[in-house]
């Protein structure tokens, strides 16, 4: 069986304890001065009795004392003279009830009445002179034969409860008679120890309150400074990695601050981007990877923003790198501004940034993102003094970013589909406009084929099974181009081969082949089925997909062999292609044997707009844009392998 232990925070277990150990120590206290206050009464009241007794004993003729024997010794005027003397001594003192006198017996455990005066109240006297009685146990009463004594403990009997005094009864040679006993009622006793447990009682309660008081003060003064720390450990959870703990204290306490905010700046150091101030790269991965796990348990929504400043390698050119450096410190001062302490900003990689929205949907991601980028536009970027290489008279420049967003649980659950949703959106941006914000949309991008995550894993670890995979992957988008860069990559291969190039620039071209058509996974798939003309700004859509694939790529720097060729293949021999107008042999030799493969494979397969063509009829179309759309020489090394394969095919 389970036990429920609730949970407390560390400063009601502190004031609990501190409470229970004050009250604990405060009853104990308590008790034991009850009990000595208690015991200090009653050897009081002994000591009154063996006081009271001995006096009375005093006054008792021991002469008379010897003739009283019998029960028939209550009729004689001896008897009479004994029992006025008891009872003027009885009623010398109220908190008396019993006086009489007892002898011994040849008896060992008894003793025998001989005078005795009863309560004042009693409406019948029975004497009791030769009457025995056992004094098994009654040990104070034995020394009474010897000298003044009282019991320690009231006594049960016949005649009550009772509180008795003792003292001996000697003739003037000094001999014992008997004793004299006086019997105290409890009543009082019982008052004033009464009183003595209600006093108990208050000094408790007035204890309790005084140590549940203290317990708060010395709970709070204790704790004040665990709260400091406390709050530091949270703030650094939340990423502040720039709070410092202010304690002054020459004590531990003293001690642990100062260790405290060394171990601060040596954590910083290993977090946070030198230059911007912003967490580097590897601590945003890892914060990622724990606010998803977060999000994911309290079913929170997340945003993440990935952008970069817009044309910054022309300010590099322009103005300098140091000139760069001090825009990407300022455009750093101006995202800080522009989120919420709780968000995650950091530095990830050369010119691009990337921001956690934790509790964020795509809505209020938006909103974010449009407000840093409205932040960003009218900001004046200042260039300090003597770091402008053509401008030194240049002292302020304006500056934009683009913005990819994406969203968990939306858009992907994984780190690594969100981070490439993000960038896949931020790419399209790049392409449709400058300053501006988009977010990814799984329509457009083909998430049911592409999944963002199968591409970042393709990028961070390629091999020819993952490129395969993500190729088959872009080409079903279009039921049209089914196996199309498997094709390309064969063509591109022959033409790699006929003109005896290196080995890795062939296995470039494996790669390329495969990869070249990636960046179509930002063309929406009602462009790319298009059955028609395509408007002229969805031809521009069509013809971004070149820029978007070299942005994907480029975050696999291990195959930046193959981007010239995925960025440059619908570049044109005379000049006339895109994305940057390149002609003639400035155009890649990778990029200019794909466009030939691709042009090849694209005439030969049916499209949208119109029926495949003979390879014989395709062969004339490439050798008539020979010069102009391609390069001459490749086009004829291509024919000629293809015409060989045919020949060979047909023998």
């Amino acid at each position: 069986m389970k036990i429920f232990l609730p949970r407390f925070s560390l400063t009601t277990k502190v004031f609990l304890i501190c409470s229970s150990l004050a009250l604990i120590v405060t009853v104990s206290g308590s008790i034991v001065l009850y009990r000595e206050a208690c015991y200090s009464l009653r050897q009081e009241v002994r000591s009154k009795l063996m006081g009271i007794a001995a006096t009375a004993a005093l006054q008792i003729d021991p002469e008379l004392h010897k003739k009283i024997k019998t029960n028939k010794d209550a009729s004689t005027p001896d008897y009479k003279k004994m029992r006025d003397t008891l009872i003027a001594i009885r009623n010398s003192n109220p908190d008396i009830k019993y006086v009489y006198t007892m002898r011994k017996t040849n008896k060992k455990n008894a003793l025998q009445f001989i005078v005795d005066i009863p309560d004042a109240n009693d409406s019948k006297y029975d004497t009791h002179v030769g009457e025995e009685y056992n004094i098994t146990g009654c040990t104070e009463m034995v020394k009474g034969f010897d000298g003044p004594a009282a019991d320690k403990e009231p006594v049960s009997d016949k005649w009550g409860r009772l509180l008795s005094g003792y003292a001996p009864i000697r003739d003037k040679n000094g001999k014992v008679d008997g004793i004299l006993a006086i019997d105290m009622a409890l009543p009082q006793l019982k008052v004033e120890e009464r009183a003595l447990w209600i006093a108990a009682v208050k000094t408790i309660l007035v204890a309790l309150l005084l140590s549940v008081l203290l317990s708060w003060i010395i709970t709070r003064g204790t704790l004040r400074k665990v709260r400091i720390f406390t709050k530091a450990a949270q703030r650094i959870k939340n990423g502040d990695l720039d709070f410092r703990l202010q304690v002054k204290s020459s004590d531990e306490v003293g001690q642990f601050t100062e260790a405290f905010n060394h171990m601060m700046t040596g954590l910083q150091q290993t977090v946070k981007d030198f230059l911007t101030g912003l967490f580097n790269h590897r601590y945003f991965q890892e914060r990622l990877t724990t606010e998803l796990v977060r999000a994911e348990r309290y079913n929170h929504n997340l945003c993440l923003l990935i952008f970069d400043l817009d044309r910054f390698k022309s300010i590099n050119d322009t103005l300098g790198h140091p000139a760069g450096d001090s825009i990407l410190k300022q455009l750093s001062e101006v995202v800080k501004d522009s989120i919420r302490s709780i968000d995650v900003a950091a530095r990830y990689g050369g010119d691009e940034f990337a921001i956690i929205l934790p509790e964020t949907d795509l809505e209020s991601g938006r909103d974010v993102a449009e407000r840093l980028r409205r932040a960003v536009e009218e900001t004046e970027f200042h260039v300090p003094a003597g770091e402008s290489v053509s401008d030194a008279g240049h002292k302020t420049i304006n500056a934009t970013i683009t913005i990819g967003l994406a969203v968990f649980p939306d858009h992907h659950r994984t780190r690594e589909g969100l981070i490439m949703a993000a960038d896949i959106a931020l790419c399209r941006a790049k392409h449709v406009s400058r300053n501006s914000t988009c977010a990814y949309d799984p329509e457009v991008c083909g998430n049911d084929q592409v999944d963002p995550h199968d591409l970042y894993q393709m990028l961070s670890d390629p091999d020819s099974a993952t490129i395969q995979s993500l190729s088959a992957a872009v080409d079903a988008r279009d039921k049209y181009t089914c196996g199309h860069s498997e094709r390309v990559t064969n063509y591109a291969v022959k033409i790699g081969e006929a003109i005896g190039v290196e080995e890795n620039v062939i296995a470039g071209l494996r790669v390329a082949g495969q990869l070249h058509d990636i960046g179509k996974i930002g063309v929406p798939d009602a462009v790319l089925s298009k059955p028609g003309s395509l408007t002229n700004e969805e031809r521009e859509v069509v013809q971004s997909h070149p820029s978007i694939g070299e942005k994907i790529l480029r975050r696999a720097p291990h195959i930046d062999l193959i981007i010239p060729a995925v960025l440059f293949h619908h570049e044109r021999w005379d000049g006339a292609g895109y994305p940057d107008g390149l002609s003639g042999e400035s155009i890649p030799i990778m990029a200019r044997i794909i466009a030939i493969a691709d042009a090849f494979d694209a005439m030969t397969t049916d499209r949208p707009y119109r029926k495949a063509l003979s390879v014989q009829h395709a062969l004339l179309e490439l050798r008539a844009n020979a010069g102009k759309q391609f390069d001459p020489a490749l086009v004829e090394l291509f024919i000629n392998a293809i015409s060989s394969d045919a020949q060979i095919d047909a023998a």
